[in-house]
């Protein structure tokens, strides 16, 4: 192709015919002009869709991790929901605004504190995040998940309290109250790799003296403030992280249709 070009400009200049080679030249240097615009065209139409599709593989991993948590989250809810219910029914037994069953109440006693540690994934986000590749997903789907991520964090500063209130700021009357109360989380047995603790002679208690310690105006007061952590916990779960994780969820099935 290029001979044969070469070969008419020769033909025009031997024929004296320089108008014409002028305006042939200019016409051969238009066509590699437009020639060299579509094959830009070209590459960045490639560009623009593989960064579409790493856009579209980043959506989509994000939506199977916030799956996954999904379901994390909605189980951990619904067993805390139901373990702060019976923590309810004892603080207002002992209150004196409810009666229960001697061994309905042992029972919430056993079962009120709820004992399985929330964990969820963040990987995708976070390695998007330090890839650069967070920058691809819109404004609004990156404010989405940047606030799920920080409600998250926030999260995990309820938790911590929960542990320092119940494993480590314990006092030795408080400490000994939850004994006696038997307030101790209980060990799924599928995962349970020793026997259970027994209880200790010294703090077994007959009915009438259960009934009398919960009543007492220091355990009340010991047992809501171990309570209020634990409906914070499920107020935050609840209202934020599953809030949010759903309306995450909904957002980026909301614009991959649109793509």
């Amino acid at each position: 192709m290029i001979k044969f070009f070469r070969n008419i400009r020769k033909s025009l200049l031997n024929e004296g015919k320089t108008g014409k080679y002028l305006k042939y030249a200019l016409g051969e240097i238009i066509l590699v002009v437009i020639g060299i615009l579509i094959a830009l065209q070209i590459n960045n139409w490639n560009e623009n869709r593989k960064l579409e599709n790493s856009k579209v593989n980043l959506m989509l991993s994000i939506k199977k991790e916030l799956l996954i948590n999904l379901e994390t989250l909605e189980d951990y809810d619904n067993g805390l929901n139901q373990s702060n219910s019976k923590f309810n029914k004892v603080l207002s037994f002992s209150a004196g605004n409810t009666s229960l069953p001697t061994d309905s109440l042992r029972q919430f006693l056993s079962q009120m504190v709820y004992s399985i540690t929330l964990s969820f994934l963040t990987t995708v986000q976070e390695e998007a995040i330090s890839s650069g590749k967070f920058e691809l997903l819109s404004d609004s789907l990156r404010q989405r998940l940047s606030l799920l991520k920080d409600y998250a964090n926030s999260r995990n500063s309820i938790a911590d309290q929960i542990q320092k209130n119940y494993y480590y700021n314990s006092t030795d009357e408080l400490a000994a109250i939850m004994a006696k109360l038997s307030i101790e989380p209980p060990v799924p047995e599928r995962i349970r790799a020793h026997p259970l603790i027994p209880m200790h002679p010294e703090f077994e208690l007959d009915d009438a003296a259960l009934v009398t310690l919960i009543k007492e105006p220091e355990t009340y007061l010991a047992l809501k403030s171990l309570y209020k952590n634990f409906r914070d916990e499920e107020i935050w779960v609840k209202y934020g992280l599953l809030s949010l994780t759903r309306q995450s969820l909904d957002l980026i099935d909301k614009e991959l249709n649109e793509l």
